[in-house]
């Protein structure tokens, strides 16, 4: 009974353990790691499939060129990478049927962030963005950022205002600031957007 009870004590402490190291190796990876896109809807037959692109353009995310899952053991590299009817979609190697397609649906890419360049910074990563609080230009606070979407016009951040969801466009029009450092956005949103 008594060894029963050492073994089972031994057991918690080292799921405890793990669970610690798992925890740390997780803040390492996501230092070294960002998330660029997650696979979506496979289309057609031969392996082509959606990608929800979390850089702030195409041309970064197609310019990344290694992609890699969290745990950096798969490495996806694609035949084709392209925008249709104003999404992205690619085609990886080796992925040659829709079953293989729907097998990544839902899948998060991340790439080394040492991959982008400093200009890709001037650009704003979707990640960084959503750490971040929306102001007005008078210091007035609007919400949390919640998302950047892009419906064929342009990104849109998306934060809830007044109990609805708000979409603000990523313009010289509308968008003031970026602060990383500070987790600040400031916005002068055109009329009709609070309202």
């Amino acid at each position: 009974m008594l060894q029963k009870k050492n073994q089972l004590r031994k057991s918690q402490k080292i799921k405890i353990l793990l669970k610690e190291i798992v925890k740390k190796l997780s803040k390492i990876y996501k230092q070294k790691i960002i998330h660029i896109g997650t696979f979506g809807a496979p289309l057609g037959l031969k392996g082509e499939i959606k990608i929800k692109v979390l850089t702030s353009n195409f041309k970064i995310f197609k310019s990344i060129g290694e992609y890699l899952s969290f745990d950096r053991l798969i490495k996806w590299k694609f035949k084709k990478i392209m925008i249709r009817s104003n999404k992205c979609v690619a085609h990886p190697l080796g992925c040659n049927s829709r079953n293989e397609a729907e097998l990544l649906k839902n899948k998060k890419i991340y790439c080394y962030k040492n991959k982008l360049s400093k200009d890709h910074f001037k650009e704003y990563l979707v990640s960084d963005l959503l750490i971040c609080k929306i102001f007005l230009n008078d210091g007035q606070f609007i919400g949390n950022v919640l998302n950047v979407e892009n419906f064929g016009a342009g990104n849109l951040l998306e934060t809830k205002y007044k109990n609805k969801n708000i979409y603000i466009p990523m313009n010289e029009e509308n968008l003031i600031s970026v602060n990383l450092n500070k987790k600040i956005v400031i916005v002068n949103p055109i009329k009709g957007i609070l309202s």
